[in-house]
């Protein structure tokens, strides 16, 4: 599977890895590995890599270490087996491709560098061409590389180890909007373009609550009648606590299912469609959806460094009351779902935050973010790794529409 991205066609896992090694996230690249193993030694990993790799249809090597592993890999790759070899440490591959340890890196090359900080952004790729761990060898390069990519290749051989692709059900003839799914968002009375994001979601849901940042609710309250389905409107001022508001959302959501959008958010393709078949997936009880943040304008997205694909929990089937909670003040998390959680593989969010809001008010929502207690420091960049749209269309074809990834639960 190729991607177009200005020029020639090119394979997706090059056309990002280099978007992504183009930026520097202010640090240094880091000095190649001193410490590599022999020539022999080497060698002989790699004919237990391959011995290993004996009928099935790709590898996957995790980490690049000295790169020396990967070069002999790709020197003796067989025909047809494809080699990708994942890096979650930008700017150790940078220093490597510099001194020349990659000589295999290239549009054509069957041997493949997928690089980035996020271990999201490294499955979400695989799993999209059609990675399947009962065909593919993941194997972790025992050189010695950065530190700090050690949980995230141990995060990304979990998951593509242990989670299990699986088809939507067909839902031919559900019915529009679905069901008993409440739509549930919090508000401001001031926030731009709601009107807009009204009309986007326009038959996601049978019904909708509102829970506006105010002592009572807003005039503006009246826009949400373009949902054209009921809405319980409720107002009570946020305090910069994301969780304890969303509590409030939660309370006052009827038994059921929940679909929890933000106002600076739109559905993507195939977003509006998935809805009824996650629904009825058997066990399914929470599905997260990859999210899109568009910069600087509509047509691009933000990647790399985990701007993407930002997984959200966005979907889930409620339980006995007080069950479900959020919790954390700020990047609010909720517990207490049931069921086994998915990944909505093809069906984005596409988030317009960059778009529609005021820069100035974004720096300063950053800044009172970072002011809260135990909070990291929040900026502003003037610049981002960014790709256009018909990249991310490229990797999800028609005939790839409705895919569900079930991710491990915590014994898994």
């Amino acid at each position: 599977m190729v991607a177009s991205v200005s020029g020639p066609p090119v394979h997706p896992f090059f056309a990002y890895t280099a978007e992504v090694l183009s930026w520097r996230l202010g640090r240094p690249d880091s000095p190649p590995p001193t410490c590599a193993p022999t020539p022999q030694q080497t060698q002989a990993r790699v004919g237990r890599i391959l011995r290993a790799g004996t009928g099935r249809c790709e590898i996957i090597l995790l980490g690049l270490g000295s790169g020396d592993l990967a070069a002999a890999l790709a020197a003796r790759q067989p025909a047809g087996m494809p080699l990708t070899v994942v890096s979650l440490a930008p700017e150790s591959a940078r220093s490597l491709l510099a001194a020349g340890r990659l000589p295999w890196f290239g549009p054509d090359s069957p041997c493949r560098l997928l690089a980035d900080t996020s271990p999201q952004a490294v499955c979400q790729l695989l799993f999209s061409l059609g990675f399947s761990s009962q065909n593919a060898l993941v194997t972790v390069n025992p050189e010695p590389g950065d530190p700090g990519e050690k949980p995230g290749l141990a995060f990304v051989r979990r998951l593509l180890t242990a989670s299990r692709l699986a088809p939507l059900p067909e839902r031919p003839d559900a019915p529009l909007p679905p069901a008993g799914l409440t739509l549930a968002l919090l508000a401001r009375p001031d926030e731009p373009q709601l009107d807009a994001f009204f009309t986007a979601v326009r038959g996601l849901a049978g019904q909708a609550v509102i829970v506006w940042d105010a002592a009572a609710v807003p005039d503006t309250a009246g826009q949400a009648q373009a949902l054209g389905v009921p809405v319980r409107h409720l107002a009570r001022p946020l305090g910069n606590d994301f969780a304890a508001q969303r509590n409030v959302m939660l309370a006052a959501c009827p038994p059921g299912w929940v679909l929890s959008l933000d106002p600076d958010e739109r559905p993507g393709p195939g977003f509006a469609a998935s809805l009824a078949r996650l629904m009825a997936t058997p066990g399914l009880g929470a599905a997260y959806f990859p999210r899109l943040t568009l910069y600087p304008d509509q047509t691009r997205a933000k990647v790399g460094h985990g701007l993407w694909p930002d997984w959200q929990l966005r979907l889930y089937r409620t339980g006995p009351p007080g069950s479900l909670r959020y919790v954390r003040a700020l990047h609010e998390r909720l517990e207490g779902t049931t069921g086994s959680t998915g990944l909505a593989l093809n069906a984005p969010i596409l988030h317009r935050n960059r778009l529609v809001a005021d820069p100035a008010a974004v720096s300063e929502k950053l800044a009172a973010f970072s002011r809260l207690p135990g909070a990291a420091s929040h900026c502003l960049s003037a610049d981002y790794p960014t790709l256009p749209l018909e990249f991310f269309t490229a990797l999800a074809p028609p005939a790839s529409q409705g895919r569900l990834l079930l991710l491990p639960g915590p014994a898994e």
